[in-house]
C-alpha cells in the first residue's frame, strides 16, 4: 500500500468494526502519534465472550496492537484495485485508494470465506 495521505479527511479517519453475528467484537482505526499516522487495533469484549479464535497476526494475549502498517489480515480483504471492475467501482463511489481503511469498508467489508464482516463504527 502506499503512504497514507492524512490531508485526505475532512474528519478523523473512520473507526472500523469487525462485525460477528451482528456484534461488533474488534475495532480498527488509524490515529496520529506526533508526525505519525498508525494503525491501531483492539478486540472488544464480546470477542472474548464469543469465544472466538485470535485473528492471524493478531493473538489475543496483547490488548492493544499498534503498526506502521495495516496487518495481512486486513489487507488480503481489499481486492486487487487494478482489476477494470474494482477501478470502475472506486470511481464510481469516490474511493481513495490511498486510504485503505475507505478501501477496506468499502471493498474488503464481507468475503465468502471469513464470518466477519468490517462496517464503519455509528
Amino acid at each position: 500500500m502506499s503512504k497514507s495521505m492524512s490531508w485526505w479527511w475532512k474528519t478523523p479517519p473512520p473507526t472500523l468494526h469487525l462485525i460477528y453475528e451482528g456484534k461488533p467484537v474488534a475495532e480498527l482505526k488509524k490515529v496520529k502519534m506526533g508526525e505519525e499516522q498508525l494503525f491501531y487495533f483492539r478486540y472488544l469484549a464480546a470477542f472474548k465472550q464469543a469465544h472466538l479464535a485470535p485473528l492471524p497476526g493478531l493473538p489475543e494475549s496483547k490488548e492493544e496492537h499498534w503498526s506502521q502498517h495495516l496487518w495481512a489480515y486486513f489487507v488480503e480483504r481489499i481486492p486487487d484495485i487494478r482489476r477494470p471492475e474494482i477501478e470502475a467501482v472506486m470511481r464510481q463511489r469516490k474511493i481513495n485508494r490511498f486510504d485503505e481503511l475507505q478501501m477496506l469498508a468499502e471493498l474488503g467489508s464481507q468475503t465468502i470465506t471469513d464470518p466477519f464482516e468490517i462496517r464503519r463504527a455509528a
